[in-house]
């Protein structure tokens, strides 16, 4: 089981088709980051799906800092990346 660890990250918000071909699979808000790593986006007492605040940010760069496990990144606090 890996870690949760906490991470400041910079990227672009989009939204992508997530778990192709498994009972997951969805489209989803993904942050892409700048080091080519991309995070599956969730907001600290957010819901797990349809976050109208995370689906407002799609299209934009950010900074984000949060707590990451695997490809997940629940983030608490956010700014657009100047």
């Amino acid at each position: 089981m890996e870690e949760a660890r906490r991470l400041q990250v910079h990227g672009l918000v989009t939204r992508r088709r997530v778990a192709p071909g498994s009972k997951s699979e969805r489209d989803a808000v993904v942050l892409d980051s700048d080091n080519g790593q991309t995070y599956l986006l969730r907001r600290k007492d957010g819901p797990a799906f349809g976050d109208p605040q995370l689906d407002n940010l799609v299209g934009r760069s950010i900074a984000a800092e949060g707590v990451g496990l695997g490809e997940l990144l629940i983030i608490h606090d956010w700014r657009p990346d100047e």
